[in-house]
């Protein structure tokens, strides 16, 4: 007992839990690494695969193993548990502990299976395939033992699916109704647990805690802080966090995502929507460049919650909470919903007809200065603007950098605070951001610059009173901007821009991988027209014919005319994104900020 009066058992010190780290002059180690790159090779084919054991059985020279299936002969990487293996042949195997970007603990015993190799059923998570083993997920050994781990899970556990946030993506629900008993046989009073704040975002309901340590094992493997334990004993047992030591690291609030039950929740989404009525929008986190896989829940055209999408040549399974709870600026007050000329509001008909007006009759030197916040395709209508006008200067615009993370995984957070900043390079210019921007701002402080357009589409503003002063010298101003600031006053035509959720796209990572944006505005319903759509009315009324308004056709002509995109196209990408040929020479290659 500890001196708060509960006892702390963590999940570290059990062997189960944490394997010691490998001998790496072992020939254990040895096999251990051919196991890694076999059940790599498997997570390229979209497998998911757990952490190994150095303990594991293989052999050292075999290339697949032949096992035996509910009956069918099988062939499988060596290496793979039986409950990765079953999902190579399509077929899933019940848990509610395994995940595969943690270590196996094998404490919730719902993926019993029936082994010729035990009189026993065995967890199919942490037992290794092998030549001759014969495996059925079916038989009336295998479930009737999940049959009664469901009822020992329900014992305990409250009906609260009408309140639960989790009801509709609950793995218990789903695995009680396939595994469980239709009825309870319990008669004595339920184990009362706490319900609390473990953190400022994450509350945990005590009650539907499970128990199978996946919140602790993810803070201490992954971020490396170890704020959760499990304290007390037996039907007693819950999650919780020391006195004192909140969960506050910069990755947690991947322990909702991951908890399989409503027991953690966070306070962000608590009561907010139900899942089923929600739209699901994947798409790419613009927090910063290395561009995490997302999905956005939304209601009604507003988002309700951001998760992790996964993505192994990316950010794996998990995101950073700056990307998860960094969506309310879309209806923030200072946002800029409604066009205005000389700061007076006008329609969107009229804002058209004053864009196209005021860049048709200028005769003089225009500039054009791009954020990386905008999609590869916008900067594509870009270029194509100022190659029609006579005389035009592109350069690009950034906002001070963050704050960079890395944690004991791999998983980093960039500094770079912009999802496109390699797409700039790729398709304006390596040097837009230096060579370029500095030229450009002489020629705005000489007063050179007849007609500037300014896009600034930054969530968070925090941009260099230099240029802002420089902005305010030109003759003209067109401003596409997110929020409103400085850089907005004594514009001759302010317009709302379209946040990084609200666009249509790609953007092009700080690895070269270039990836899709979605938008979670259904079609028809925008509340004013994207830059997309009013940069090619512009490009026609300036003369050129007019062409595909949808974003996959100004990506076809992106990659007709960039060479660095040839050969790629919005169903190319696919889910993950694909990486660039000159994708990472173009990042590599790119200067700093003027």
């Amino acid at each position: 007992m500890s001196a708060t009066g509960w006892s702390v058992r963590r999940s570290a010190p059990s062997p189960m839990l944490r394997p010691s780290p490998p001998n790496r002059s072992s020939k254990n180690f040895r096999k251990t690494s051919s196991m890694q790159s076999s059940r790599e090779g498997a997570r390229r084919r979209g497998i998911a695969v757990g952490r190994l054991s150095e303990e594991a059985p293989m052999s050292e020279h075999a290339t697949t193993v032949t096992w035996t299936l509910n009956g069918k002969q099988v062939e499988s990487p060596p290496g793979l548990t039986i409950m990765e293996a079953a999902k190579l042949h399509d077929l899933e195997i019940p848990n509610f502990c395994y995940h595969p970007g943690l270590s196996i603990a094998g404490n919730c015993r719902i993926c019993f299976v029936e082994s010729n190799r035990s009189p026993k059923p065995v967890i199919s998570c942490s037992e290794r395939i092998a030549e001759g083993l014969e495996i059925q997920t079916h038989s009336e050994m295998a479930l009737e033992a999940r049959n009664s781990v469901m009822e020992f899970q329900l014992i305990n556990h409250p009906l609260d699916c009408p309140v639960c946030d989790k009801a509709g993506e609950c793995v218990l629900q789903d695995h009680s109704y396939t595994h469980g008993p239709d009825r309870s046989r319990f008669e004595e009073n339920k184990t009362i647990r706490h319900t609390k704040k473990l953190g400022s975002t994450i509350s945990i309901w005590g009650n539907r805690c499970i128990v199978c340590t996946r919140c602790v094992r993810f803070c201490d493997e992954i971020t490396g802080t170890g704020e959760l334990c499990v304290v007390e004993r037996g039907d007693r047992s819950v999650v919780d966090v020391f006195p004192g030591l909140p969960i506050e690291n910069s990755l947690a609030g991947n322990v909702i995502d991951i908890c399989p039950v409503g027991a953690l929740i966070g306070e962000d989404f608590k009561f907010e929507a139900r899942i089923w009525d929600m739209k699901k929008t994947s798409s790419v986190c613009a927090g910063c460049s290395r561009g995490c896989n997302i999905e956005v829940q939304s209601l009604d055209g507003f988002a309700k919650r951001i998760v992790a999408r996964e993505n192994p040549e990316v950010n794996e399974w998990w995101i950073c909470d700056r990307g998860r709870y960094d969506y309310r600026y879309l209806l923030a007050a200072d946002r800029v919903t409604d066009a205005s000329a000389g700061g007076e509001p006008i329609d969107s008909d009229t804002a058209d007809s004053s864009l196209n007006d005021l860049v048709s009759e200028n005769g003089g030197i225009v500039g054009i200065l791009v954020d990386p916040m905008m999609t590869c395709e916008e900067l594509h209508l870009v270029n194509r603007l100022s190659s029609t006008l006579s005389d035009c200067q592109v350069a690009a615009w950034s906002t001070a950098d963050g704050e960079a993370e890395s944690f004991p995984n791999g998983f980093t957070i960039s500094s770079d605070l912009h999802p496109n900043r390699a797409g700039v390079g790729a398709i304006i210019g390596k040097d837009a951001f230096s060579t370029v921007a500095k030229g450009l701002r002489r020629s705005l402080d000489a007063g050179d610059i007849d007609l500037l357009i300014v896009f600034a589409g930054f969530p968070h503003p925090d941009l260099e009173k230099k240029w802002i002063e420089s902005i305010g010298k030109a003759k003209v101003r067109i401003v596409f901007s997110l929020q409103s600031g400085s850089w907005c006053e004594g514009a001759d035509l302010l317009l709302p821009s379209t946040a990084p959720l609200e666009k249509e796209g790609s953007y092009l990572n700080q690895d070269g991988r270039l990836q899709r944006v979605r938008t979670l505005i259904a079609a028809g319903q925008q509340p004013f027209p994207s830059e997309l759509v009013r940069l090619q009315a512009l490009l026609t009324h300036l003369g050129e014919r007019p062409r595909s308004v949808s974003s996959s056709g100004v990506f076809r002509e992106l990659a007709s005319s960039v060479e660095a995109f040839s050969d790629q196209s919005h169903s190319t990408l696919g889910e993950s994104g694909c990486v660039l040929s000159s994708g990472k020479s173009a990042v590599g290659s790119m200067g700093g900020d003027a």
